[in-house]
């Protein structure tokens, strides 16, 4: 298998909400080439790049107590890839940041 990298992470606002903001910020993805999307899964592929064959970016989206589980992972589209050289990670940092609620204000 190729390299990937995945993080989890909650959201105190309601799902159909967050999966609204998920398609926003997966189609401002830099180099995708299509996005698919199932009931609680958004799915693209990016083009391949100077960094690697290109990636498989899933984005799940499902309810939970005080507002929304999201995982997203990134991994190399060709399986014998072992090195992406933080593109993974940085794919799922890029979508982490834009589904990420902004800060309060503080006082």
């Amino acid at each position: 298998m190729g390299a990937q990298y995945e993080e989890t992470m909650t959201i105190p606002f309601a799902v159909a909400d967050v999966w609204r903001r998920a398609i926003d910020v997966i189609n401002q993805q830099p180099g995708l080439a299509g996005v698919h999307t199932q009931p609680g899964l958004l799915s693209a592929s990016v083009n391949t790049n100077w960094r690697s064959w290109g990636e498989k970016i899933a984005v799940h989206v499902d309810e939970a107590p005080g507002g929304t589980i999201v995982r997203i992972r990134s991994q190399c589209a060709f399986p014998l890839q072992l090195f992406d050289w933080g593109k993974n990670k940085a794919n799922v940092s890029r979508i982490r940041s834009g589904l990420e609620p902004p800060n309060k204000a503080r006082a």
